[in-house]
């Protein structure tokens, strides 16, 4: 179960995300239907990932858009940062909805349930 606040999950991945461990982000999909409008998937503890492990996040991020919610991405290392940059990542979330900690996607979080609910 993520922690949650009012309008808001907060998911944590850990370890690589990579071909044979993509379906880590299979949690967040299963739980859609319960999901509030924004949703936080915190990348601390994610070490690497590879293409197959981009590939499901932007299927992730994609689902979450079609069902009208919106994805932050936030604390992520090295060698993902340098990846998703690469693959231009920020166009499937929105580069504003990529942050350094968690503090900053929770005060991102506001701002889009202020928008989107208010």
């Amino acid at each position: 179960m993520p922690r949650t606040q009012a309008g808001v999950a907060i998911y944590r991945i850990h370890g690589p995300v990579l071909f044979g461990s993509a379906d880590k982000l299979d949690v967040v999909r299963e739980e859609l239907d319960g999901l509030p409008p924004v949703v936080i998937v915190r990348l601390r503890n994610m070490t690497a990932i590879d293409g197959t492990g981009l590939h499901a996040l932007e299927n992730l991020a994609d689902l979450l858009h079609s069902s009208g919610r919106e994805i932050i991405l936030c604390g992520m290392r090295e060698q993902p940062a340098r990846l998703m940059d690469r693959a231009e990542f920020h166009r499937n979330v929105g580069e504003e909805n990529i942050v350094g900690s968690v503090d900053e996607a929770v005060a991102r979080a506001a701002v889009l349930l202020k928008g989107c609910c208010s």
